[in-house]
């Protein structure tokens, strides 16, 4: 009987993990759209103060440690001469990329370097705005979701344990 019960309570402990991990998935995505908004406010930042050229400005970001998690950001800073089609391939090589959040980098990627400096502080400014809207939705999702995800891997974990027990 005690290894029965051990048993329960590992698999109980498993599927609480399991639900856990599912709601962490939908909270890390709110956090990267947050990650990117930082990124594109950093940017204006950046174009506002010092005008650097392009390929200055992705090594720049790319080497502040808030922003090594953007493994698009990472990419494109690999080869940052070569820009825009760089960013292109960055986004392209980054499969953690929903669609929205990728239309708006994309957005990024064609508004850099390509208008005046004006043009390209309101281009970004309107995709931070994008980004803050898409950011808003997920961490919406999150709660809903993750509070979802964490009940049912517990409670289906328990109602599985009862059934063996």
């Amino acid at each position: 009987m005690n290894l029965r019960l051990f048993g329960g309570m590992l698999l109980l402990a498993a599927g609480t993990m399991l639900g856990c991990r599912m709601a962490e998935r939908y909270s890390g995505h709110a956090k990267r759209l947050r990650l990117q908004r930082q990124l594109i406010s950093a940017m204006i930042t950046e174009l506002s103060g010092t005008l650097p050229v392009i390929p200055e400005l992705l090594r720049h970001t790319a080497a502040m440690p808030q922003f090594a998690p953007l493994r698009f950001l990472q990419h494109a800073a690999e080869n940052a001469d070569a820009f825009p089609q760089c960013w292109q391939d960055a986004l392209d090589a980054d499969s953690s990329l929903a669609e929205q959040e990728r239309a708006v980098l994309e957005t990024v990627g064609q508004t850099l370097g390509s208008t005046t400096l004006e043009g390209q502080i309101a281009a970004l400014t309107l995709c931070a705005e994008r980004l803050a809207a898409l950011c808003s939705d997920a961490e919406t999702l999150a709660k809903e979701k993750g509070t979802l995800c964490r009940s049912m891997g517990i409670l289906g974990t328990l109602m599985l344990v009862i059934l063996l027990l």
